[in-house]
């Protein structure tokens, strides 16, 4: 026999339904800077290692051209420099789109000195002391 007046029916109410919604609601709203912020971080990150796969590539093309006497110590290399430019950004496998521009300074001894790299409109500028290279963002 069923009981009258009483609803057997199982669930959640309203309230409780708002309230959860809420509590995800101010997770969501604590989360999203936080990752915010480390997307950014993983993009600079990205381009810091661009730039030095350039810089390594600038190197051993340089290198490259003292093995084939092509050029004279002291000097530059930039992605305007005839196939020398193209040379680079072949071997460093990067996206030309990306890298706009470098240029790099070698000494006498056919070491790469200095230099910057532009990615995506962001210059990294490249220092090196006692054979130590260090990025600087600009």
């Amino acid at each position: 026999m069923k009981k009258l007046g009483k609803s057997s029916k199982k669930g959640f109410t309203l309230v409780e339904l708002i309230v959860v919604l809420v509590i995800l609601a101010v997770l969501a709203a604590m989360l999203v800077p936080a990752l915010v912020g480390y997307i950014d971080k993983a993009k600079a990150e990205k381009e810091y290692q661009t730039a030095a796969t350039v810089y390594g590539a600038a190197q051993a093309t340089v290198t490259e051209m003292y093995g084939r006497d092509v050029i004279t110590g002291g000097g530059s290399i930039a992605n305007g420099t005839a196939t020398y430019g193209k040379q680079v950004t072949d071997l460093a496998g990067v996206d030309t789109n990306a890298v706009t521009a470098f240029s790099f300074d070698y000494g006498d001894d056919f070491i790469i000195t200095g230099g910057t790299v532009t990615i995506n409109s962001h210059t990294y500028t490249l220092t090196i002391t006692n054979g130590v290279p260090k990025w600087t963002a600009a």
